[in-house]
């Protein structure tokens, strides 16, 4: 691995990366691999970390504080449900990535939160775990977190969610967005919900308290917030 890294040095500039240009698995993982040290700027937007679709590399920018207050708020209630229920079950954040294997291609993507169940990770062997390597899998739960501020925003979104974490073979089972306050249920249409978001048969007691998500960002003005949030 360390000489194929180096040949990988020697062509990839990491301060020009091409979006446009396709790119091998391992020159992904190359990439990514640095940037776990060194942050490139694109666009004006400081990024060390990749998606990965279709050999092509999908930026993840660093994000601003209000998404991280919202994003750590909810892994703190996931997770203090995940230990009162005994679910011992896994979460990770947008350093988790995972193959969502779309149409057999793979698709590398990182969402802001993620739950897996505990019979899906106990049955994980060292390559899935450490790696990007043997059967892909991926998790029940999923959250992503963003201010949208267009419709082309939303559609990026909506697309996401449809055709990859809702892609056939994939564990994802139920979505909700909160837009500006107003939670929908994301499956077979739309539908209004109140400000407690339930997890239902597929994470049994869990109900993510929105309210406390906007106390955590109370002093920030977010009246564009809106929060993506896929079960």
């Amino acid at each position: 691995m360390a000489n194929a890294f180096k040949v990988y040095c020697e062509k990839i500039d990491l301060e020009n990366i091409d979006l446009k240009k396709v790119y091998t698995f391992k020159e992904f993982e190359y990439i990514n691999d640095q940037l776990k040290t060194r942050t490139i700027q694109l666009d004006g937007k400081p990024v060390n970390l990749f998606e990965y679709k279709n050999g092509k590399l999908i930026p993840m920018p660093q994000v601003p504080i209000a998404r991280a207050a919202v994003v750590a708020e909810i892994v703190r209630q996931l997770g203090n449900w995940n230990i009162e229920t005994h679910q011992n079950g896994r979460i990770t954040s947008s350093q988790g990535g995972f193959d969502f294997n779309v149409g057999g291609a793979r698709t590398l993507r990182a969402p802001d939160v993620t739950f897996a169940p505990r019979q899906t990770t106990r049955s994980l062997n060292a390559l899935q775990n450490w790696t990007f390597q043997g059967q892909p899998f991926t998790p029940i739960f999923v959250v992503e977190v963003d201010f949208i501020q267009s419709e082309s925003e939303f559609q990026a979104f909506d697309d996401r969610f449809r055709n990859e974490f809702f892609a056939p073979g994939t564990s994802v089972e139920l979505g909700f967005l909160n837009e500006n306050n107003t939670v929908r249920h994301y499956e077979h249409g739309w539908r209004s919900m109140n400000t407690w978001v339930s997890g239902q048969e597929i994470l049994p007691g869990f109900e993510l308290d929105v309210e406390m998500i906007e106390e955590s960002i109370s002093q920030i003005c977010c009246d564009d917030l809106s929060l993506i949030i896929l079960f």
